[in-house]
């Protein structure tokens, strides 16, 4: 549109950020600058790096955690077939080592290994926006690390509504390209709805209710854009929520990685020295029988 077809302005209407292209005749620039730019690319900097980072550490206390299920079955399947027809003495009583919740703690192990390899192929699926929106929402409830992957999400979705309220464009068809770029589904079908109901006119705060992620950068984007704003209070806004999405993401990733390690060491030390403090309790016993130090007591 040249600056000769510039007579009027076109004012943001309720649910729709279409912005004056042209002010009193002269024609407003929207390419991004340098800093916009940088910006950008620092913020998809900080979400690739919290994704390769969560997915780095679940990845790692997974093998933590299996290393130490595998050692600790290989010792109780090795003391308990040592201990098969071994027997101690409790005085002149000849009493038999009994081995079955030894193999019983096995299967235990080996169902938490199974649990374990479920739960890590999940969330290496929903860091990449692979599973279905009921599965998804299940791995979201993850404690730390759920909310991680929502804040991932949350930050693209941000920078996505902003980019698009830079180049002028209206709230239904930002929504729509925000959804393509959306890994997070559960996210992705509330942004789906919220376009259909801002493409048939529906107020912003009936538009966008709902919403499955409670962090406070969209509540305050749902809260203050119901107000009538300009277009300069329109960026600035989505600029603060992506802003500030961003900066939340950074704490909350590397939170949840210290959290993750933490876990894994702690229970790969647990399983393992569960199965260390099983197989020397039958050891003991088979001297026991072995020495008759069991017959004076």
């Amino acid at each position: 549109m040249d600056s000769d077809d510039c007579d009027h302005h076109r004012f943001v209407a309720d649910g729709d950020i279409t912005a004056p292209e042209c002010y009193w005749g002269v024609r407003l620039m929207t390419s991004p600058t340098i800093s916009d730019q940088a910006e950008a690319e620092m913020w998809s900097v900080i979400r690739d790096d919290a994704r390769s980072s969560l997915s780095r550490a679940t990845t790692v206390s997974f093998i933590y955690l299996i290393a130490a299920l595998a050692v600790g079955a290989f010792l109780l399947s090795a003391v308990a077939e040592l201990s098969e027809d071994a027997v101690y003495y409790v005085g002149w009583e000849e009493k038999e080592v009994l081995i079955t919740w030894m193999r019983s703690l096995i299967w235990v192990y080996a169902g938490i290994a199974v649990a374990a390899s479920v739960i890590w192929i999940l969330v290496q699926l929903s860091l990449r926006g692979s599973l279905p929106v009921v599965i998804a929402t299940i791995v979201s409830k993850i404690p730390g690390l759920g909310r991680a992957i929502q804040t991932i999400a949350l930050a693209n979705f941000c920078q996505s509504i902003y980019r698009s309220v830079v180049n002028s464009k209206t709230y239904g068809d930002a929504f729509r390209a925000a959804s393509d770029e959306t890994r997070f589904t559960p996210l992705r079908l509330w942004i789906d709805r919220s376009a259909a109901r801002l493409d048939s006119g529906q107020s912003w705060e009936n538009a966008l209710l709902r919403p499955p992620i409670k962090d406070h950068p969209l509540a305050a984007v749902i809260a203050i854009g119901q107000s009538q704003l300009s277009r300069e209070e329109t960026i600035h806004m989505w600029h603060r929520a992506a802003s500030d999405s961003h900066w939340l993401l950074q704490t909350r990733s590397q939170r949840t990685v210290r959290h993750l390690f933490r876990v894994g060491l702690i229970g790969s030390l647990f399983t393992a020295g569960l199965a260390i403090l099983a197989t020397n309790t039958n050891i003991v016993l088979m001297i026991e029988g072995l020495t008759f130090t069991g017959w004076w007591f």
